[in-house]
């Protein structure tokens, strides 16, 4: 999987570059007031870079929400095995195994021969 994400980003990397190399022509930004003058595929990057900052600054509260959420439910779900190995150590000593009885061997009965029935 590793080596298919370092492939993806050599393809990436070189089509970036195809298109920086096609797209030279100068173009003329103005915002505000503020005007530029670049390379079309600069331009693009540029915007194309503050795009995927602007989307992922809108995507932050929904992942932080989801984060503490998951937080939350991680916690009880530590408490709960928490008390369910505390509930499982007072259960094995609150019922105590039965003593061990001493057994000789003239207590052990003896195995007898099966009794034949047929005549």
């Amino acid at each position: 999987m590793r080596i298919f994400y370092i492939i993806l980003w050599i393809v990436l990397i070189i089509a970036v570059v195809v298109f920086a190399v096609q797209n030279t022509v100068p173009v003329t930004v103005a915002f505000l007031g503020w005007s530029a003058n670049a390379s079309m595929s600069i331009v693009l990057v540029i915007t194309l870079a503050v795009g995927v900052l602007l989307g992922m600054l809108l995507l932050l509260p929904s992942v932080w929400r989801r984060m503490r959420a998951l937080s939350a439910q991680k916690k009880k779900t530590r408490e709960v095995e928490n008390q369910l190995k505390n509930a499982g150590s007072t259960t094995a000593e609150a019922q105590p195994s039965p003593p061990a009885e001493n057994v000789t061997e003239e207590q052990v009965p003896q195995d007898k021969p099966p009794v034949d029935s047929a005549p």
